[in-house]
């Protein structure tokens, strides 16, 4: 993303670093003060109707309403405002403040644009639905406990969210299916190239077998592959050295770089010499 680089270089310093801790932190407040009145949660919606009549606050105070303020499901509340902040703080890690601040707000500004244009009650639901589906795209082999004993790969509950969100979108009303758009159009500029690039990328690995890596032995049709085509930046590793190690792109690399899971997460990442930039004053 050679926009993305130019903005951060630009205005990279205004980033809100450990942004999901503050929005968990807003949470836990509107949490602890709905216990003592519960009707106070009807003054922070996103109602595109009472913005409009000047309760502007709700532009901000919508990101802070937690899943439920019902004091009988203070332990599905812990549960569900933890596992966003890890997911925050990972998407953090790995992209940098400010490209997470740019998916996150990116996603803000669509929801709020949609409920005020559409006159849609917006939420922040689907939003940390394409939270979690930015984090199952970068650590699919991640595994974690689901309902704390069943190990569980990060990638298929990622396939799970995703076809849930389908449904829901198939089957909800126009304003539902507005919001699914305006949620997700953050993961689809950040990913979308990346899964096209992947498609095209399987069907010219198809033709590259057929034309190129295999070989007929004996005029009996028997196929036999041999070249790899994954390949390993810095061990070498390959598909034929283990059948079951997936490959993967750095997007913070520069040029088309692989690298095998083992060291797609801890490698320096390449940035080509050639191209030089001035960095912003005060830095």
């Amino acid at each position: 993303m050679k926009l993305m680089d130019k903005l951060e270089r630009k205005i990279g310093k205004y980033a809100i670093r450990n942004l999901m801790l503050y929005i968990i932190l807003g949470n836990i407040a509107v949490y602890l003060l709905c216990m003592f009145n519960t009707s106070l949660v009807f003054y922070l919606y996103l109602d595109p109707h009472a913005v409009l009549s000047g309760q502007v606050w709700r532009l901000i105070t919508f990101l802070f309403i937690p899943p439920s303020v019902s004091y009988t499901q203070l332990f599905m509340v812990a549960i569900s405002l933890y596992f966003y902040y890890f997911i925050g703080r990972m998407l953090e890690n790995q992209w940098g403040a400010f490209r997470f601040n740019v998916y996150y707000f990116i996603g803000v500004i669509c929801t709020m644009a949609v409920s005020l244009i559409f006159k849609v009650t917006g939420s922040t639901s689907y939003l940390n639905e394409s939270l979690f589906l930015a984090f199952a795209t970068l650590f699919p082999e991640m595994q974690v406990l689901l309902f704390f004993f069943i190990p569980i790969k990060v990638k298929w509950m990622g396939i799970i969210a995703a076809a849930l969100m389908i449904v829901q979108f198939i089957t909800g009303d126009w304003g539902t299916k507005l919001m699914i758009l305006a949620s997700f159009l953050n993961y689809i500029l950040f990913f979308g190239p990346i899964l096209w690039d992947k498609i095209k990328y399987g069907r010219r690995k198809e033709q590259y077998f057929k034309k190129v890596n295999y070989r007929k032995e004996g005029g009996k049709g028997k196929i036999i592959q041999d070249v790899a085509f994954h390949r390993c930046c810095i061990c070498g590793k390959t598909e034929k050295d283990d059948p079951n190690m997936q490959f993967r792109y750095c997007s913070q690399c520069d040029g088309s770089r692989e690298y095998c899971m083992d060291h797609l997460y801890d490698h320096v990442h390449y940035k080509d010499p050639n191209k030089t930039w001035t960095p912003p004053q005060g830095q």
